[in-house]
């Protein structure tokens, strides 16, 4: 499911604490960015996604229990920004024009301690099983996402009676690709899967407690997932 859910399954799932390291949501150059702070011995190495193409890459540094980093700005200036946690949030502080600010990006990923319990008892909704071929992605209000549309993938998603959850290993090269990492598929975690009240879908990486829940509906032989601000729609297999 694109950069949001997609990242949430190759790099995200930050554990529980207050380490920096994990993807976050937010805006600061454009509507929905995305930071990856991954630490390399001393140094941090920050990614923010921009777009479908652009990557700016800046290495960080710890400081005052944060980080500090730059971006480079059109005018060929450094911006220099401070992160630091605030609870699940990354706070990111400037100063731009002599006018401070802060803007909050929201992990991707949480720690299944963080997952509202659901009333209903975590079940396998069998409608799910079998495998389901990844289409078109909309936004909300059905207008095509372009930036996370891989409906030209086709890539495939296998719910398992066992709640077992097998996404395309295409998925993750074409990630790290995309990414300048380096594809290993000792890299791709174990995920399983359980549902409540027939529309929530938990997903968990069991080896480092991790875990996501979504929202979902089946129509026929169409599943839709929603995730934060968008929406990818699956269609089975035939047999």
């Amino acid at each position: 499911m694109k950069y949001l859910l997609i990242i949430f399954f190759m790099i995200g799932f930050s554990s529980s604490g207050q380490s920096l390291e994990g993807t976050y949501l937010g805006s600061l150059v454009g509507d929905q960015d995305i930071i990856l702070i991954e630490k390399d011995k001393k140094h941090y190495l920050v990614t923010l996604h921009t777009g479908e193409s652009t990557s700016l890459i800046s290495v960080g540094t710890e400081k005052s229990g944060g980080l500090v980093f730059e971006i480079p700005m059109n005018d060929g200036d450094e911006l220099e920004v401070f992160a630091k946690r605030k609870g699940d949030m990354l706070a990111l502080e400037f100063e731009l024009e002599k006018e401070k600010h802060q803007v909050n990006f929201s992990p991707l990923i949480k720690s299944s301690a963080s997952v509202t319990p659901s009333s209903s008892k975590e079940q396998i909704d069998e409608r799910l099983v079998g495998t389901w071929i990844e289409k078109q992605t909309f936004n909300l209000d059905g207008s095509l996402n372009k930036d996370h549309d891989n409906s030209a993938k086709n890539y495939k998603i296998v719910y398992t009676e066992d709640g077992r959850y097998i996404h395309d290993t295409r998925f993750f090269r074409d990630l790290a690709r995309k990414g300048g990492h380096e594809f290993k598929f000792s890299d791709i975690p174990s995920f399983t899967y359980t549902t409540t009240e027939g529309k929530n879908l938990i997903l968990k990486v069991p080896s480092i407690n991790a875990a996501e829940q979504l929202t979902y509906e089946i129509r026929s032989d169409s599943l839709i997932v929603y995730f934060r601000l968008i929406k990818t729609v699956f269609v089975k297999e035939k047999q």
